[in-house]
């Protein structure tokens, strides 16, 4: 009976079988590999998040040397577009460099007038959805939809204030700033990329004076 007991006692401390063994490692490779992908989606988010925080700063740098441009040479008659990329970006007196690091990240802005006809547009479209019943609520007066007109019934194109009138009057004093960073392994090719960042501002000009440009003597304004 006691020899009996003892090999009772030694099957239970017997290993696993080799089916248990194969079981768990199993188990363990789909851990791991559930691990490691995890871990890759989180450095490649990780990765996206920094070029997007770059974009944005390189956008934000080309937004000030934009409005200091607006800010030096004031404002001309017809449009300031430029475009670039960063190869020579860095600050000299702090000798500070960055090598190939911006390589992927390219620029443009432009510096043009404001297009108040836009808003008359706006106001259509709204008044369009709002008679559709898309929108609730009644909707605007027919001639909110265009001419200068307004909510309310009051139509500033009677006083000869239509959208392109106000354009051409506001001008002189304001100019849309718009930079756009775009970034990619094919932006060096082609500027048609989805990860791009654009700051939109606007520029203030008190003195409402508008230089003429050699290439258009007719000034325009």
């Amino acid at each position: 009976m006691m020899q009996v007991a003892q090999q009772q006692q030694r099957r239970r401390r017997a290993g696993f079988s080799l089916l248990e063994v194969m079981i768990a490692l199993a188990i363990l490779v789909v851990c791991v590999v559930i691990l490691v992908d995890s871990q890759a989606t989180s450095a490649l988010m990780t990765n996206e998040a920094q070029k997007l925080i770059v974009a944005t700063n390189l956008a934000q740098e080309k937004t000030s040397e934009a409005m200091m441009r607006v800010e030096k040479e004031g404002f001309t008659d017809s449009d300031k577009c430029d475009s670039g990329d960063f190869a020579s970006f860095g600050d000299d007196e702090l000798d500070l460099e960055f090598g190939d690091s911006l390589d992927a990240y390219h620029w443009e802005y432009c510096i043009s007038e404001i297009n108040v006809a836009l808003a008359g547009d706006i106001v259509g479209m709204a008044q369009g959805l709002a008679g559709s019943g898309a929108i609730a609520g009644s909707p605007l007066p027919a001639d909110a939809a265009g001419g200068g007109g307004l909510p309310g019934g009051m139509d500033l194109s009677m006083f000869g204030l239509t959208p392109e009138v106000m354009s051409q009057m506001l001008s002189r004093y304001i100019r849309e700033v718009r930079v756009r960073v775009w970034y990619g392994e094919s932006s060096k090719e082609s500027k048609e990329t989805g990860d791009e960042v654009i700051i939109v501002t606007h520029a203030i000009n008190s003195t409402g004076a508008v230089q003429q440009m050699k290439d258009n003597p007719t000034g325009g304004m």
